[in-house]
């Protein structure tokens, strides 16, 4: 038999904590019902902040991103609400009072959330711990209750960190009314210990939030974001924006004001314009000489080139660092050809120097192997030869042998040394099976032919190597 109050009559002689907590979750149900009905204030929401290191507030449309060292974000060029124009920028994050900034943005949060589905949500919140509470008041014993219990907390204590703080006294009242009819039930049941693991409950943010700012002070803020601005395409882009809408929106702002910030903002502009003329002027100049000095594997000239552009880059203020990057860069690729260039020049000269001797003596041998090619080729492609012939052939054959025989090659060409006096003793072997065979053509003379086709490719290889040793290089 139930007694007036609704709940079961032990429930109402043993629990009287589940009472008043229900009461004060119905109560805060309805008061969240009737503020999520009233739907979300017209108008559009707060905007976000960020806030300089010197303490100027620049409005973001929108939240901002962080990536790599720098914070992106858009920067509306007039009143927030009605922009003329949007531009999305980047700064580097040292540049930005991040304390102060994450604060603000907490707080816009919080109250963009507040304004839109925050009472919705905690309706439904509190509309789940008058259910829960519902099942608790009929559930069979005192384990099912603080299991219930238990489960009512635990989504009391995560609600304000997921749902920005919203209305975090009245969970925290809800959570000490649930808390507190735990004990009760574990009392009734005779239980002693209850682990509650304790959590710290989130608070609403304090930060305040500005005014909305107006035409002029959206101006005077977009300015400071394009001073603040690293690149100079970002730095121009929204400087040129901002006069045209001081241009555009003339009457609507101070006259005093108007004239000295279109002022301001037409010498930085002018001022762009001019280092952009001296920037490309430089960089045409450097490109110019260092063309003549690589040409020239004039090395020490173009490092001095390169010391020269750096003067007066720092002379110019350092204003165009992307410029001067891409500059310096190709001053360096430049630099390092004359380098390579100049090595190999000096590398020739040492050769055609140390090795005067040697070049000689295996110009004159590649000559005597000029004089017996035709010859050599003949036995390949199974010509005959006269015995005349062939006795004249041999006999130069074995003088190139006995030339090289003696010869000191330099280290790097001793294998193409012994690649010429390898083809020179194939040769000799060809010849000598030519004459075997006379005007018979049968295996000796194809192994002749073999082993004239040897000798040429060896001839080929060390031809190679002999010349790339000792060839001058190449004018640019």
């Amino acid at each position: 038999m139930r007694q007036s109050g609704g709940l079961p009559g032990r429930l109402a002689t043993r629990a009287p904590r589940l009472r008043s907590l229900l009461t004060a979750a119905a109560a805060l149900c309805v008061a969240g019902a009737a503020a999520a009905a009233a739907g979300p204030p017209q108008g559009a929401g707060p905007s976000y902040r960020i806030f300089l290191t010197d303490g100027t507030p620049v409005v973001s449309l929108g939240e901002f991103a962080r990536a790599g060292g720098r914070v992106v974000f858009t920067v509306p060029i007039g009143p927030p609400s009605s922009p003329d124009a949007m531009h999305v920028v980047s700064l580097p994050d040292s540049a930005i009072d991040w304390d102060r900034t994450e604060r603000y943005t907490d707080a816009v949060r919080h109250q963009s959330y507040a304004a839109t589905r925050g009472n919705e949500d905690f309706a439904a919140l509190t509309g789940a711990v008058a259910r829960a509470l519902g099942d608790m008041a009929f559930a069979a014993d005192a384990s099912a209750k603080l299991a219930i219990a238990a489960d009512i907390r635990r989504q009391l204590l995560e609600w304000p960190a997921a749902h920005f703080g919203f209305r975090s006294a009245d969970v925290r009242e809800l959570t000490v009314h649930v808390e507190e009819a735990i004990s009760a039930i574990r009392a009734g049941a005779g239980l002693r210990t209850f682990d509650l693991s304790l959590v710290a409950m989130i608070e609403p943010p304090s930060e305040p939030l500005l005014p909305e700012p107006g035409l002029q002070e959206a101006l005077t803020r977009a300015a400071a974001v394009a001073q603040a601005a690293e690149t100079r395409r970002e730095r121009v882009t929204l400087q040129e924006s901002i006069l045209a809408v001081l241009d555009r929106r003339k009457r609507e702002l101070p006259k005093d004001w108007h004239a000295s910030t279109r002022k301001d903002l037409a010498r930085r502009v002018g001022r762009e314009q001019e280092l952009d003329r001296a920037y490309a002027e430089l960089s045409s100049r450097a490109l110019r000489d260092a063309r003549e000095r690589e040409q020239d594997a004039d090395v020490a000239g173009l490092e001095q080139l390169a010391a020269r552009v750096q003067r007066e880059d720092a002379r110019l203020g350092y204003q165009r660092p992307e410029t001067m990057q891409a500059l310096l860069a190709s001053l360096a690729a430049s630099a390092a050809s004359a380098r390579e260039k100049r090595v190999a020049r000096d590398r020739y000269e040492w050769r055609h120097s140390t090795y005067r001797s040697y070049r000689r003596g295996i110009e004159d041998t590649l000559e005597q192997f000029d004089e017996v090619i035709e010859d050599i080729l003949a036995v390949r492609s199974f010509g005959a030869l006269s015995g005349r012939r062939l006795s004249r052939t041999e006999k130069r054959v074995g003088a190139i042998v006995v030339d090289l025989l003696p010869a000191q090659p330099p280290a790097e060409l001793a294998s193409a040394h012994e690649l010429l006096l390898s083809s020179a003793r194939l040769m000799t072997q060809a010849l000598q099976l030519q004459r075997a065979t006379a005007a018979a053509r049968g295996e000796a003379s194809q192994n002749a032919s073999a082993a004239a086709a040897g000798a040429l490719l060896l001839l080929d290889s060390a031809r190679r190597s002999v010349d790339g040793f000792f060839r001058k290089p190449a004018a640019p």
